[in-house]
């Protein structure tokens, strides 16, 4: 029997081949070609066996035929599993020592199929790309908005909100690792003044250039706070009562020198300072700070007090 004739060599709808038992190739037509990405060669002597993907050839090959000399009626992987492989319904017959492999399935509606496959793949992924960024942009939406609603929009420092969740995980810093944990009170003086004799529009220009010095004069690890009115919270972990009194002289310094053309003089500051106590609770924490604040303000102002 003449395998492959000339009534199968190019038809694509079949993949016919005859194979040696070591793998190579003898003969095969277009469909089977295109299966292993070899369209318009003859490449006899080829070791195809490779191609074969499940089951592998070597399996194959040590199949016993049954009388009718066939080894092998069912699904049959070929192709290159990296880039691309096809599953097509396979019968294989031994002859001597010889594989003749008959593929019954439409080679071009299968590579419709592929084609589809990629493109709904492509569509896919275009579509988890979408989804990826705008998952990102909610990530980013909802991290300005939790930004926005721990900062006092007048300022550009924390408010209340942000106290309440950063005193307590300080605290808790601070008792674990021993390390000292300080905070600022912060008043500035006369303030009820500047509003009553310039109006409120310059008080807040005020507010506005001490939440901007409070930003530029303390450090990453620091959180300034606007309290409520005039009143400021700098809490400072990491750092011992003398480094925080230093930083608040620093600030207390520097607002004395900010002069605004509308006001005849600076503004000043009057700061509390004090260092966490061992066991103590945000509450006695702040009430410390706020007491030495007092005394620096009954004290005469623009002064710093330890509590």
């Amino acid at each position: 029997m003449k395998w492959i004739g000339l009534e199968l060599k190019g038809l694509l709808t079949i993949a016919v081949a005859t194979i040696r038992d070591d793998g190579t190739l003898v003969k095969a037509n277009a469909g089977f070609l295109r299966l292993i990405n070899m369209e318009g060669e003859q490449p006899a002597g080829k070791r195809v066996a490779p191609f074969f993907i499940q089951p592998d050839f070597a399996l194959l090959a040590s199949m016993e035929a049954d009388t009718e000399g066939r080894i092998y009626n069912g699904l049959l992987t070929l192709g290159d599993y990296m880039t691309q492989a096809r599953t097509l319904r396979t019968r294989i017959w031994r002859v001597n020592s010889e594989l003749h492999l008959l593929a019954e399935y439409d080679i071009e509606e299968l590579e419709r199929l592929y084609d589809t496959v990629l493109a709904l793949n492509r569509d896919y992924a275009d579509a988890q790309f979408r989804l990826a960024q705008t998952n990102l942009k909610l990530q980013q939406r909802e991290a300005e908005i939790l930004t926005l609603s721990l900062t006092d929009q007048l300022t550009g420092v924390g408010n209340r909100r942000q106290l309440e969740q950063v005193l307590p995980v300080e605290i808790s810093r601070a008792e674990r690792t021993g390390e000292k944990f300080c905070v600022l009170m912060a008043d500035l003086d006369h303030f009820k003044k500047v509003n009553d004799t310039w109006g409120h529009d310059t008080g807040d220009e005020v507010l506005i250039r001490f939440g901007k010095l409070l930003r530029q004069q303390t450090r990453v690890t620091d959180t300034a706070i606007r309290f409520g009115g005039e009143e400021f919270i700098i809490l400072m972990p990491h750092t011992p009562l003398e480094q925080a009194t230093a930083i608040a002289e620093r600030i207390r310094g520097a607002m004395g020198s900010c002069q605004l053309e509308v006001l005849r003089d600076p503004i000043t500051v009057s700061i509390g300072v004090a260092e966490l106590a061992a066991g103590q609770q945000g509450t006695e924490f702040l009430r410390r700070a706020d007491t030495a604040l007092y005394k620096a303000k009954a004290s005469g102002r623009n002064r710093i007090m330890v509590g």
